[in-house]
């Protein structure tokens, strides 16, 4: 069979956004980590403009969840449990079950610092190398508790044996509270 044609771009006269150089950090925070820095020319101030701009500026101090605003500005990929998820302030992760539990009991208060893969802005994105020093996810412990039940059902045809069996495995649900740049 012969294959596919490769798609022509969406909108070939449309050049992608421009991106600067990705530059290393300073020597002094080697120290604690490398990381690398991508800056945005101007693609926040060129989205800002016009109409769009317009409306969002008279929409901020509203709630974003009802207006349809984007509700975060930032993001972060954090590490948690061998999984990394992209999360933004106010979203709910579901996880693992993480220990100690003295550490992550039901609302208590996490500052993570030291597995945070990535962190995003408007102005910028910061790639660790593995880990950034300088950015602090925090979150709260919603609840412990199981995961749906998953079926696990086993037959030997002709044999008249079979089994079944239900899993529920243990998460964490935990509530993104804020990701901070410390400088």
């Amino acid at each position: 069979y012969p294959l596919p044609k490769p798609r022509p771009p969406s909108n070939p006269s449309v050049p992608p956004p421009p991106l600067s150089d990705v530059r290393r950090p300073p020597s002094s925070s080697a120290s604690n980590g490398e990381y690398y820095v991508v800056k945005h020319k101007g693609q926040y101030d060129a989205a800002m403009e016009g109409e769009h701009g317009d409306r969002l500026r008279t929409l901020q101090g509203t709630d974003p969840l009802l207006t349809g605003v984007p509700s975060a500005s930032q993001f972060a990929v954090v590490e948690l449990s061998g999984t990394q998820f992209k999360v933004s302030p106010n979203d709910v992760l579901t996880t693992e079950k993480l220990k100690p539990l003295s550490k992550w009991s039901v609302g208590s208060v996490v500052r993570m610092s030291d597995n945070v893969v990535l962190h995003g802005s408007a102005a910028e994105t910061r790639v660790g190398s593995p880990y950034l020093p300088n950015v602090v996810v925090t979150v709260r412990v919603e609840e412990i508790t199981h995961d749906a039940t998953v079926v696990v059902f086993k037959k030997r045809r002709r044999k008249n044996s079979q089994r079944k069996n239900g899993h529920r495995r243990e998460v964490t649900v935990l509530r993104v509270l804020g990701i901070d740049v410390e400088e």
